[in-house]
């Protein structure tokens, strides 16, 4: 603005100094030759009563410098010139102002001189013989006055246009400086011209209304931005060329990448031809879903098309549900064999008894064995309801709100095992002790059964099973370790897998079902803890449990 009004104050200053100069030589020029015009007239007029040869006389004293004087018969001869031979001249009756002093008592004209730059005034008076006076001036014309005085007038000009140059610099600096000072946040603005007052109340009027949409268009994108960060799904936002809008913070873990991933192509976030080819049907307003893996995890990818913005894409890590369906259909199967083994085993034996193949000293043999697969299958049954259970978080009686000596538990299932410890010629011990102030004192007892149970059955003669409970600044921590056959590293990491056996033998022999340790597992996970296993083959294992607080 202030380069605005400085430029047009200039160029109105100079226009006006450019303007002013030329009117003011226009002025002189006329006023210089209008005085030299009156001063002929009345110095030829003084002859007018006088006859060629008195004016003769008093002629030969003017000055050629001081104006031309011409004496010229009637008949156009030139009979006296202060300038010029008078021979050399020629005839003059053809001349404007000759011919006008001849006919009617005086006459006047002007000649210019392009080449010189000079105008000519002539006055010419009849003279009582009839013979003619002519006076005459050369002046400088207009353009020949502007040639002498141009480099004066050109160093004038350019000094005021100079002093109008800063003046207007000036000027514009102070018009504009007290508008650029006004603060536009006062209610209402304080403006230096009352001119600017209404537009000073719009400008404030439209300032608070975008700060006001800009307050809640921040808060609105704060809000799906946070909402966004926080959702466990990975989003990503396409626009409608296929070029990165936005990555949530669940979609840059999985990426491993940050906000430079903005503004690239679909390409270099993710390379597969089937993300590609579906995101392309997406951007022509098709719906389209994948299952896409990406380190070993299995996410699934919904991808939806958004009116005029482009494609929003979803993963969704579906990692645990499809191992949870893998373990399901595991158990069903698993589930299925583990029962039928028993029931075929109690099958055959009824339909031998039926069928009258057994002998009647060999009839309490076969009782027996029903009886113990029947026992089996009891066991089975219960731990899989115990599993069924804890998988629905669902523990029972008494949920976690009871206060459990751990030390008193495991002395109970020591003394319940004491029997079954005697007959394998394993010893059992029991040491330190603690409380967990919010437990399940059934599952508890389930969990220190079946461990001291295990440490009994894959134990040798004259074997230890060894309970030890301590407590940390921070844990409760309670280790189960035997002198038995031990656990592999391979099978380390599977034994607590429903129906897992290291030892598939033994575990028959011993009459497992194969879901002890997953029962084990689930009841520490209920509780909050965690559980590990060490040991080596032949040497024994150790099982540590830690439950917070």
């Amino acid at each position: 603005m202030r380069k605005r009004i400085f430029r047009q104050m200039a160029g109105l200053v100079t226009l006006g100094i450019l303007l002013v100069s030329v009117v003011l030589c226009i002025l002189f020029y006329h006023r210089l030759s209008s005085q030299a015009c009156a001063d002929l007239q009345e110095r030829a007029q003084m002859f007018e009563k006088d006859d060629s040869g008195r004016a003769f006389h008093y002629l030969r004293q003017v000055r050629p410098e001081d104006m031309r004087v011409s004496l010229i018969s009637q008949k156009g001869v030139v009979l006296f010139d202060n300038m010029v031979r008078s021979g050399n001249l020629g005839d003059h009756l053809d001349r404007e102002e000759i011919e006008e002093a001849l006919s009617m008592g005086h006459g006047e004209s002007r000649r210019f001189s392009d080449t010189l730059g000079t105008e000519t005034y002539y006055y010419a008076i009849r003279l009582s013989d009839d013979s003619v006076l002519r006076t005459a001036k050369t002046i400088h014309s207009i353009g020949g006055m502007f040639s002498d005085i141009l480099p004066g007038t050109a160093a004038v000009v350019l000094l005021f246009i100079l002093i109008g140059y800063f003046t207007s610099r000036r000027l514009a600096q102070r018009v504009v400086e007290p508008i650029n000072q006004v603060d536009l946040s006062a209610d209402p603005p304080d403006v230096p011209y009352d001119e600017l007052a209404s537009f000073a109340r719009a400008i404030a009027e439209y300032r608070s209304q975008i700060e006001q949409d800009s307050r809640q268009l921040k808060k609105r994108t704060d809000t799906i931005q946070a909402i966004m960060d926080q959702m466990e799904e990975g989003v990503v936002l396409f626009d409608l060329r296929g070029t990165i809008l936005s990555v949530n913070k669940s979609a840059s873990r999985i990426f491993h990448t940050d906000d430079t991933a903005e503004g690239k192509s679909a390409l270099e976030l993710l390379r597969d031809m089937e993300f590609s080819g579906k995101l392309r049907q997406a951007l022509q307003g098709h719906r389209g879903e994948m299952i896409h893996r990406r380190e070993e995890k299995e996410y699934r990818v919904l991808i939806s098309p958004v009116p005029q913005i482009g494609v929003a894409v979803f993963f969704l890590n579906i990692t645990e549900k499809s191992q949870a369906e893998k373990m399901r259909r595991e158990f069903s199967a698993n589930v299925s064999h583990e029962l039928r083994t028993p029931l075929t085993s109690i099958y055959g034996n009824v339909e031998m008894l039926s069928a009258g193949m057994v002998r009647e000293e060999d009839k309490p043999l076969f009782y027996g064995k029903i009886m113990g697969e029947a026992s089996r299958l009891i066991t089975l049954i219960e731990d899989i309801m115990m599993l069924s259970r804890l998988d629905e978080g669902k523990p029972g009686d008494g949920e976690f709100q009871e206060e459990v000596d751990l030390a008193e538990v495991a002395s109970e299932c020591a003394d319940t095992l004491k029997q079954k410890a005697i007959d394998h010629q394993v010893t059992m011990k029991v040491a330190g002790s603690d409380i967990i102030m919010t437990a399940n004192r059934a599952l508890i007892y389930e969990m220190f059964y079946n461990l001291m149970d295990n440490g009994i059955k894959y134990n040798k003669a004259g074997g230890r099973v060894r309970v030890c409970i301590t407590r940390t600044k921070k844990d409760t921590v309670i280790t189960v370790s035997d002198t038995g056959i031990g656990i592999s590293a391979g099978d380390q990491d599977r034994i607590f897998e429903r129906f897992y056996r290291a030892d598939k033998s033994r575990s028959k022999k011993s009459g497992g079902t194969g879901l002890g340790l997953a029962i084990v597992k689930h009841i520490v996970l209920a509780h909050g803890g965690r559980i590990g296993v060490s040991g080596k083959p032949g040497e024994g294992t150790q099982f540590e449990i830690v439950f917070p607080g």
